[in-house]
């Protein structure tokens, strides 16, 4: 003990306490843990930190009974020492089972820690131990009993809402919006060791919880929304729109059909059509125009409500060459007799040219016609009719194509040229539409409804329904940057790449958001048989009534290591 100089104005008295560590490291721990235990007993306070501390202690211990003074005085402080700094340090020689993992909700965290905390009906202080561990598809459920009088108490991880714990719902809304299948959301949570709802459970939520109904629901608010956007458009009222818009591309109107329903899956496309475009004019779109691959049915149909048809331009020349093929290349036998050398050049351009016409016919089918028969005369060299724009009206050109001198050839390649599907139906491919958005949609279709899998018609329109709230509210996102980029494969071929910004997935939470009132809305409890994933007790967890703070119902996974020192944390009163 040393005493201060008589010159102070006041009397400070010093305590030197000595320590011996085995390494400069394990003193390092024991300051920090200290340093982390001056923060939770002694906040703010800067001047005899230490001294509050460890009367703080002296305080808990010498207040306890001596039955529980010894117990913890061996093994107490061990554990709170680790949790003041983190969880502890994995070394791996404990069980592979110590390493499961189950899922908490903050609220419920919440209330198991000032349960534990408050004394039990015998008076006595509170020292709750675990009786009993078992996992509920992604919940914990935990039996504490009192060591003094053995009343017990049960903790789940997860409320209840309509007979079923929250937590299992939820991650069966969360793999199902995320495109997930089953059996890989099975997969990954059985890894994992996170516990896991088989294909009964998530079957119940669909169905009996009425989740497909709530998608199919939140869907059709997604597409009217998309209406509302086209009639707002100055386009609509004078020109009409598509079934997917020519500016917003929004979905506004979806129909399938399955092999029950609809057996030829030649003319399904044909039926869904005659189901879509009602269903779309009954919302009030003005509709003069529909774009479509070739279908001479869905042409016949779309005429006789008086609209126009069209088709699809890639649809209309992806064969061109395959089609000249027999006039542009053969055996040397048959060289210059049914084909011929100065057309071997003349497959791939040709594609080229029709697309260009279609471009600049000005909407005109008779003149789509005659720019398709000038392809011939700009190969002889004769482009008195090629347009003012082309490369061939100006000085100094030099065609890069073989011309044509041969009769023969000309002949054959105007025969044909007749022959293409764009020449033929001039009149469906004179306005040059594409159906570019509509194959876009269909690839990302493939998040949720991948090819390989086939899926229950319930289950197939569930997953549609996901794909076009995701379609509407993510199509046509700003573009953060722009990168230039060439095809190894076609070095002459320049494209330009848009970086976009991040997708946003709100539809989700409207789905959640709905699911949870109407099932608190409609008080519907199921009553789960014996060999249910879950199965709720009376005493488990508190009711989900829906009335929180988005923060407040955030999930955790948490494994049951991490529990039991958080429990004896909360237990000598740190938390």
């Amino acid at each position: 003990m040393a005493t201060s100089s008589p010159e102070d104005t006041y009397s400070r008295f010093r305590l030197h306490l000595q320590g011996s560590f085995s390494s400069q490291e394990e003193k390092e721990t024991f300051l920090r843990r200290f340093e982390a235990a001056k923060q939770l007993l002694a906040p703010g306070c800067k001047r005899n930190a230490t001294i509050s501390v460890l009367n703080t202690l002296l305080d808990r211990v010498l207040t306890q009974p001596e039955n529980v003074q010894a117990s913890n005085s061996r093994t107490s402080y061990s554990r709170n020492e680790m949790m003041l700094d983190s969880a502890g340090i994995y070394t791996g020689d404990e069980d592979a089972s110590d390493q499961d993992l189950f899922v908490v909700e903050r609220k419920t965290f919440k209330s198991l820690c000032s349960g534990l905390v408050q004394q039990c009906g015998c008076l006595s202080n509170p020292s709750w131990t675990i009786a009993s561990f078992i996992k509920k598809g992604h919940v914990a459920r935990v039996q504490f009993v009192c060591p003094h009088c053995k009343q017990s108490r049960v903790w789940a991880s997860s409320r209840v809402l309509s007979g079923h714990y929250l937590a299992n719902q939820k991650l069966v809304h969360a793999f199902t919006c995320a495109g997930m299948l089953p059996r890989q959301y099975m997969n990954f949570a059985l890894f994992a060791g996170m516990g896991v709802v088989k294909h009964k459970y998530i079957s119940s939520v669909y169905l009996n919880q009425l989740y497909q109904q709530v998608v199919t629901d939140v869907a059709e608010e997604s597409m009217k929304a998309a209406v509302e956007r086209v009639k707002e458009s100055p386009h609509h009222a004078k020109s009409g729109e598509r079934i997917v818009h020519f500016s917003t591309h929004r979905i506004v109107g979806i129909s399938t059909l399955s092999r029950q329903q609809h057996r030829v899956a030649q003319t399904r496309e044909v039926a869904c059509t005659k189901i879509v475009l009602p269903q779309v004019i009954a919302r009030g779109l003005n509709i003069t125009e529909v774009a479509h691959d070739y279908q001479a049915t869905i042409k016949l149909y779309v005429r006789q409500l008086g609209m126009v048809n069209s088709y699809d331009t890639w649809h209309g020349t992806k064969n061109v060459a395959k089609q000249l093929r027999h006039i542009c290349a053969g055996t040397v036998r048959t060289r210059d007799r049914t084909w011929f050398t100065e057309l071997s050049d003349k497959a791939r351009c040709t594609k080229v040219h029709l697309y260009w016409c279609m471009r600049n016919c000005g909407g005109n089918p008779v003149r789509l016609r005659a720019m398709i028969m000038n392809i011939s005369k700009h190969f002889q060299g004769d482009h008195q009719s090629c347009s003012s724009e082309s490369p061939c009206q100006q000085p100094g050109y030099v065609p890069k194509r073989k011309p044509l001198t041969m009769p023969a050839a000309i002949s054959a390649y105007e025969a044909a040229l007749r022959k293409t599907l764009i020449y033929k139906n001039a009149d469906s491919c004179h306005l040059c539409r594409d159906t570019y958005w509509v194959e876009s949609f269909n690839h990302q279709l493939l998040t949720y409804l991948p090819k390989r899998i086939h899926f229950h018609t319930k289950t197939f329109e569930m997953r549609m329904n996901l794909a076009v709230m995701d379609w509407n509210e993510n199509c046509q996102r700003m573009a953060t940057s722009h990168h230039e980029y060439t095809d190894v494969r076609r070095p002459d071929h320049h494209s330009t790449y848009n970086v976009l910004v991040k997708k946003t997935y709100r539809f989700v939470n409207n789905i959640w958001s709905m699911y949870v009132l109407r099932n608190i809305t409609s008080q519907q409890i199921l009553q789960d048989d014996e060999d249910d994933d879950e199965m709720v007790l009376p005493d488990d967890a508190a009711m989900y009534d829906g009335d929180y703070v988005d923060s407040e119902d955030d999930d955790y996974v948490c494994s049951e290591d991490d529990l039991e020192p958080w429990l004896q944390l909360a237990l000598d009163g740190l938390v």
